[in-house]
């Protein structure tokens, strides 16, 4: 699974910089068009729809390279045991709620199929898509941090005791 978490990982880094890149094209050159007098109603819109999938794209990608705020001051103390039980029981929880975000994510997509961008004929459920996509990864990422931990010896949790997974 590694190796397809990678590849996903790959997609979503691309993904991600393209639509950076984007947003901040488009809302440099709606400011200068703007600025001309002629503004481009559409482009906040778009910028919204990327940004949205920006957000849970990049949410993925930090939670493979553990780069979400973590507070393991005290963890790191308890005896290995434990730690790996802290850690587990925290990924049951995490995978718990990513399930009810998607869930629910879901339901707002279906919700706002009929809804439209103010200036674009476009479904607003392009954007809350987002949320059960990226929900769907994170929890791909949380199952195999999960699956790791549980296999994880004490030897390796000595190496690790410095990162928060």
């Amino acid at each position: 699974m590694g190796k397809v978490l990678d590849s996903i990982k790959k997609v979503e880094m691309f993904i991600g910089v393209m639509f950076i890149i984007g947003i901040v094209g488009l809302v440099f050159i709606a400011a200068l068009i703007r600025w001309v007098g002629h503004p481009v109603a559409w482009s906040i819109d778009v910028a919204q729809l990327l940004f949205g999938w920006v957000v849970f794209l990049g949410a993925d990608v930090a939670l493979k390279n553990d780069s979400h705020i973590g507070v393991d001051m005290f963890v790191n103390k308890f005896p290995f045991k434990v730690r790996k039980l802290i850690k587990t029981i925290n990924s049951i929880v995490i995978c718990a709620f990513l399930i009810i975000v998607i869930v629910y994510g879901v339901q707002l997509s279906i919700e706002n199929y009929q809804r439209l961008f103010n200036t674009l004929k476009l479904s607003y459920s392009y954007a809350t898509l987002s949320v059960p996509v990226g929900s769907a990864l994170m929890f791909l990422t949380m199952c195999d941090k999960l699956k790791k931990t549980i296999m994880e010896k004490e030897d390796s949790m000595l190496d690790n005791s410095k990162s928060a997974w």
